[in-house]
Protein backbone atom coordinates (compact mmCIF):
# COMPACT_ATOMS: atom_id res chain seq x y z
CA UNK A 1 0.00 0.00 0.00
CA UNK A 2 2.85 2.38 0.88
CA UNK A 3 4.57 1.91 -2.35
CA UNK A 4 1.03 2.46 -4.33
CA UNK A 5 0.95 5.84 -2.65
CA UNK A 6 4.71 6.66 -2.76
CA UNK A 7 4.21 5.44 -6.47
CA UNK A 8 1.22 8.17 -7.20
CA UNK A 9 2.43 10.90 -5.24
CA UNK A 10 5.56 10.60 -7.11
CA UNK A 11 3.78 10.58 -10.45
CA UNK A 12 1.82 13.55 -9.67
CA UNK A 13 4.57 15.51 -8.58
CA UNK A 14 6.87 14.71 -11.76
CA UNK A 15 3.59 15.51 -13.75
CA UNK A 16 3.22 18.74 -11.68
CA UNK A 17 7.04 20.04 -12.85
CA UNK A 18 6.54 18.83 -16.25
CA UNK A 19 3.57 21.48 -16.01
CA UNK A 20 5.30 24.43 -14.31
CA UNK A 21 8.21 23.71 -16.68
CA UNK A 22 5.72 24.00 -20.00
CA UNK A 23 3.40 27.21 -18.60
CA UNK A 24 7.05 29.59 -16.54
CA UNK A 25 9.86 31.69 -18.04
CA UNK A 26 13.28 31.73 -16.35
CA UNK A 27 13.37 36.02 -16.05
CA UNK A 28 16.75 37.22 -14.90
CA UNK A 29 16.20 41.18 -14.17
CA UNK A 30 19.53 41.79 -12.65
CA UNK A 31 22.77 39.70 -13.01
CA UNK A 32 23.53 40.06 -9.58
CA UNK A 33 20.99 38.35 -8.20
CA UNK A 34 22.02 34.57 -8.06
CA UNK A 35 18.75 33.00 -7.76
CA UNK A 36 16.74 33.18 -11.03
CA UNK A 37 12.80 34.87 -11.08
CA UNK A 38 10.04 32.65 -11.87
CA UNK A 39 7.18 33.84 -13.77
CA UNK A 40 4.02 32.17 -14.07
CA UNK A 41 1.37 32.28 -17.33
CA UNK A 42 -2.22 33.44 -16.08
CA UNK A 43 -4.16 30.75 -15.82
CA UNK A 44 -6.68 29.90 -18.37
CA UNK A 45 -10.70 29.76 -16.98
CA UNK A 46 -12.29 26.58 -17.21
CA UNK A 47 -13.86 25.40 -20.33
CA UNK A 48 -17.25 24.82 -20.59
CA UNK A 49 -18.33 20.95 -19.24
CA UNK A 50 -21.63 20.98 -20.46
CA UNK A 51 -23.20 20.44 -17.06
CA UNK A 52 -25.78 23.29 -16.19
CA UNK A 53 -28.44 22.58 -13.46
CA UNK A 54 -31.93 24.14 -13.91
CA UNK A 55 -33.93 24.60 -11.25
CA UNK A 56 -37.33 25.31 -11.04
CA UNK A 57 -38.54 28.94 -10.50
CA UNK A 58 -40.66 28.06 -7.45
CA UNK A 59 -36.59 27.26 -5.93
CA UNK A 60 -35.25 30.08 -7.10
CA UNK A 61 -38.29 31.89 -6.04
CA UNK A 62 -37.76 30.74 -2.67
CA UNK A 63 -33.85 31.12 -2.30
CA UNK A 64 -34.30 34.89 -3.41
CA UNK A 65 -37.14 35.35 -0.51
CA UNK A 66 -34.87 33.73 2.19
CA UNK A 67 -31.78 35.96 0.94
CA UNK A 68 -34.25 38.94 1.04
CA UNK A 69 -35.34 37.95 4.77
CA UNK A 70 -32.09 37.49 6.04
CA UNK A 71 -30.50 40.73 4.06
CA UNK A 72 -33.60 42.63 6.03
CA UNK A 73 -33.54 41.30 9.39
CA UNK A 74 -29.65 41.03 9.73
CA UNK A 75 -29.33 37.64 11.08
CA UNK A 76 -32.26 37.75 13.44
CA UNK A 77 -35.42 35.89 13.57
CA UNK A 78 -38.82 35.97 15.36
CA UNK A 79 -38.60 34.62 18.67
CA UNK A 80 -38.63 34.85 22.78
CA UNK A 81 -36.32 35.98 25.33
CA UNK A 82 -36.89 36.17 29.56
CA UNK A 83 -36.67 39.82 30.85
CA UNK A 84 -35.46 39.60 34.20
CA UNK A 85 -35.27 43.46 35.48
CA UNK A 86 -35.79 46.72 34.18
CA UNK A 87 -35.16 50.11 35.42
CA UNK A 88 -34.75 54.04 34.59
CA UNK A 89 -31.24 53.46 35.94
CA UNK A 90 -28.87 52.18 33.23
CA UNK A 91 -26.07 51.64 36.05
CA UNK A 92 -28.66 49.09 38.17
CA UNK A 93 -28.94 47.28 34.94
CA UNK A 94 -25.66 46.99 34.27
CA UNK A 95 -24.90 45.80 37.73
CA UNK A 96 -27.43 43.10 36.77
CA UNK A 97 -25.91 42.15 33.54
CA UNK A 98 -22.65 41.33 34.91
CA UNK A 99 -24.69 39.38 37.92
CA UNK A 100 -26.19 37.58 35.47
CA UNK A 101 -22.96 36.80 33.40
CA UNK A 102 -21.40 35.45 36.58
CA UNK A 103 -24.41 33.09 37.56
CA UNK A 104 -25.52 32.01 33.92
CA UNK A 105 -21.81 32.99 31.67
CA UNK A 106 -23.38 30.38 28.99
CA UNK A 107 -26.62 32.43 28.33
CA UNK A 108 -26.10 36.08 26.52
CA UNK A 109 -28.29 38.50 27.99
CA UNK A 110 -28.98 41.87 26.24
CA UNK A 111 -29.64 45.69 27.26
CA UNK A 112 -31.89 47.58 25.38
CA UNK A 113 -33.61 51.09 26.31
CA UNK A 114 -37.55 51.75 25.60
CA UNK A 115 -37.83 55.18 26.92
CA UNK A 116 -38.29 55.64 29.80
CA UNK A 117 -36.76 52.09 31.12
CA UNK A 118 -33.54 50.54 30.23
CA UNK A 119 -34.66 46.55 29.94
CA UNK A 120 -32.57 43.40 30.33
CA UNK A 121 -33.59 40.22 28.89
CA UNK A 122 -31.67 37.24 28.44
CA UNK A 123 -31.36 34.35 25.92
CA UNK A 124 -32.19 33.09 22.63
CA UNK A 125 -35.12 30.97 21.97
CA UNK A 126 -36.66 29.89 19.46
CA UNK A 127 -40.04 29.05 20.97
CA UNK A 128 -42.15 29.89 23.85
CA UNK A 129 -41.57 26.69 25.18
CA UNK A 130 -37.78 26.85 25.87
CA UNK A 131 -38.03 30.31 27.40
CA UNK A 132 -40.68 29.08 30.03
CA UNK A 133 -38.33 26.57 30.95
CA UNK A 134 -35.45 28.38 31.11
CA UNK A 135 -37.52 30.94 33.03
CA UNK A 136 -38.40 27.99 35.68
CA UNK A 137 -34.99 27.71 36.02
CA UNK A 138 -33.70 30.94 37.02
CA UNK A 139 -36.82 32.14 39.26
CA UNK A 140 -35.00 31.70 42.49
CA UNK A 141 -33.05 34.06 41.52
CA UNK A 142 -34.99 36.17 39.80
CA UNK A 143 -38.54 36.30 40.89
CA UNK A 144 -40.01 38.74 38.83
CA UNK A 145 -38.99 37.57 35.37
CA UNK A 146 -41.04 36.63 32.61
CA UNK A 147 -41.09 36.00 29.09
CA UNK A 148 -41.23 38.55 26.12
CA UNK A 149 -41.17 38.13 22.45
CA UNK A 150 -38.29 39.76 20.61
CA UNK A 151 -35.78 39.24 17.82
CA UNK A 152 -33.48 36.73 18.39
CA UNK A 153 -30.19 36.05 16.96
CA UNK A 154 -30.93 32.42 16.20
CA UNK A 155 -28.65 29.56 18.20
CA UNK A 156 -27.57 26.74 16.05
CA UNK A 157 -30.03 23.72 15.58
CA UNK A 158 -28.96 20.96 17.75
Amino acid sequence: MKKLVTLSCLSVSVGAIAQVNDTTKMVHTDTSVHAPMVVIAPIQPMPDTGIHIYAPAAVQNTENKIYQYQRYNRGTSPGYRVQINFSQEKNAIDKMQSEFAGRYPNVPAYITYKQPYFRISVGDFRNRLQAVDFLEKIRKDYPGAFVVIDKIMPPPIQ
